[in-house]
C-alpha cells in the first residue's frame, strides 16, 4: 500500500514537472529574403550553387563585361530582329488575315508553318537542328 502511494505521487510529481516546460511552437523561417537570420545567407548560397546543375560555360558571370560594345549592339539588334520576326509571324498566324501557310527566313534560321485542321505545326530549322511545335489554331 506505502508502495503504491509512492509511485502515484512520484507519477503526480514527474506529470507537473513535464508540464512546465511546455510552449508554444513559433514558425522562424531559415531563409534571410523571408525574415530569417542573416547569417544563413551564405551557407544557403553555398548550398544552392552546390546543387547547380547548369553551368556558365566558361564565361564570367558579369557577360557585359567581357563583351565589347559592338558585340552588345550586334546581340541587341539581333535580338530586337527575332522580336520583330516573332511578332510578324503571329501577325499571319492569328491576325484579321490570317495565313494557311508561311516560311520566314533570317540569318540562316527558316520558320515555316502550315495549318492542319485545329492546329498550327510550326518547324524551325537553324542549319543544324529543327524544332517541331504544334499549337492550336485559335489562340
Amino acid at each position: 500500500m506505502r508502495m503504491r502511494v509512492l509511485v502515484t505521487a512520484f507519477a503526480a510529481f514527474s506529470a507537473s514537472a513535464c508540464g512546465s516546460f511546455a510552449g508554444a511552437l513559433v514558425y522562424q523561417p531559415v531563409n534571410p529574403a523571408f525574415g530569417g537570420s542573416p547569417l544563413n545567407g551564405s551557407w544557403m548560397l553555398s548550398q544552392a550553387q552546390a546543387q547547380n546543375q547548369y553551368t556558365n560555360s566558361g564565361r564570367s558571370s558579369g557577360l557585359s563585361s567581357a563583351l565589347t560594345p559592338g558585340q552588345i549592339f550586334a546581340s541587341q539588334l539581333t535580338s530586337q530582329l527575332y522580336g520583330s520576326l516573332a511578332n510578324q509571324i503571329t501577325e499571319a498566324l492569328f491576325g484579321a488575315n490570317a495565313q494557311q501557310s508561311g516560311t520566314y527566313t533570317l540569318a540562316g534560321t527558316t520558320i515555316s508553318f502550315v495549318r492542319v485542321g485545329g492546329e498550327i505545326q510550326i518547324a524551325i530549322n537553324d542549319g543544324t537542328s529543327v524544332t517541331n511545335i504544334t499549337v492550336p489554331a485559335a489562340p
